[in-house]
């Protein structure tokens, strides 16, 4: 019974939230949990519309097409990633504290934004809508390895783009795992020894 009781919670309050919206961000919100939990191809509009309390038509008013939907939820995903990096980007913090900070906001990112997280991933290997998410991951992930690259130059790093793209694959990994089983990966307990190879750790320098 208190499970039962629970999971009626979490619904309201997810209802609750959904109600308070406006109409164009309530579909948002809609299409980016189905798309997550049951995957783009397998998610039709006139679903979506019915548990975001909107009629149909309303998702062709403000996005024209299914895949227009789409890419307004990457679009705003994208941004707030952007949106993230930009204290350790914009500010003067020393290169190996971006890097840590970078860990940081990325492991944040994806517990605070799990079904935009869970998508993105599952879009990997949706051949049918790869076009529409390619080149917003695209231009994101460059930025991404561009900043890192840059941190680790200027660290003196022999091979600065190599220990980007390493470090790039790690977090990735870490995300992928953890989405997968969010309730038994230690997430933490990588971070943290993640965080401690990154701030006291060595690497090859250049001559």
């Amino acid at each position: 019974m208190g499970v039962a009781w629970g999971q009626k919670c979490v619904i309201f309050v997810r209802d609750y939230a959904l109600y308070t919206m406006n109409n164009k961000t309530r579909l948002l919100a809609t299409a980016m949990r189905l798309f997550s939990a049951q995957g783009y191809d397998r998610t039709p509009t006139n679903q979506i519309a019915k548990e975001a309390g909107v009629s149909e038509g309303l998702i062709f008013r403000h996005f024209q097409t299914r895949s227009g939907l789409l890419g307004a939820i990457l679009t705003e995903g994208m941004d707030k990633i952007a949106t993230t990096m930009r204290p350790y980007t914009d500010m003067a913090t020393s290169p190996r504290e971006a890097i840590v900070q970078h860990i940081v906001g990325s492991l944040a990112a994806i517990q605070e934004q799990q079904d935009f997280w869970r998508l993105a991933n599952s879009l990997r290997f949706q051949q049918s809508v790869h076009e529409v998410a390619e080149k917003q991951i695209t231009a994101v992930n460059t930025f991404v390895i561009a900043t890192l690259t840059d941190n680790f130059r200027k660290l003196g790093a022999a091979a600065p783009e190599q220990e980007a793209l390493v470090l790039f694959a790690l977090i990735d990994g870490i995300c992928l795992q953890w989405l997968q089983a969010p309730t038994q990966y230690p997430l933490t307990a990588v971070q943290e020894h993640l965080i401690h190879h990154y701030r006291h750790g060595n690497f090859p320098l250049g001559r």
